[in-house]
């Protein structure tokens, strides 16, 4: 828990960890979450289909858009 400088403090792995639900998931994530292949994912992500946000090169999912997908579905 002591960060460079001595300094003690959680570790970022802690401070995410705190929180009781997550708000962005990876694509792997995402995929499990709606019992679908990662490259459905992205299929579904170039068709329009679901609402993606790009941090780098990274695709990220919100928990709430994911949630609203699988009622859409029906699952």
């Amino acid at each position: 828990m002591e960060t460079k400088n001595g300094i003690l403090g959680p570790s970022s792995s802690e401070l995410f960890d705190n929180r009781i639900e997550r708000e962005w998931l990876t694509t792997k994530e995402a995929s499990l979450f709606l019992a679908i292949s990662e490259n459905a994912l992205r299929i579904m992500v170039h068709r329009g289909q679901i609402k993606v946000f790009k941090f780098g090169r990274r695709l990220r999912f919100k928990l709430e858009d994911c949630r609203s997908q699988v009622l859409e579905k029906g699952a």
